[in-house]
C-alpha cells in the first residue's frame, strides 16, 4: 500500500515488497471496489467453518474525512 502500514496500536510495520503481497491484493480491492461506487468504509466481520480457520474483523475507515 501507499505510505505506512500500521498494526492495531498505530505503529509504523515493515511490510515485505516481493511481488504480490497482502497489502497490494488489498489495497487493489479496496481501489476496485471504490471505483465501482461500493460502500467499503466499516467494519466487516468474517466468520468461517470450519472452527480451524480463524473468524475476523477487518475495519476500513476514510482517512480524508469525506
Amino acid at each position: 500500500m501507499r505510505g505506512a502500514d500500521r498494526d492495531t496500536d498505530g505503529e509504523p510495520v515493515e511490510a515485505d515488497d516481493s511481488g504480490r503481497t497482502f497489502e497490494n491484493e488489498l489495497e487493489d480491492l479496496v481501489l476496485r471496489a471504490f471505483g465501482d461506487g461500493e460502500e467499503i468504509e466499516g467494519v466487516w466481520d468474517l466468520e468461517y467453518e470450519p472452527d480451524e480457520i480463524p473468524d475476523w474483523t477487518v475495519t476500513i475507515d476514510r482517512k480524508d474525512g469525506i
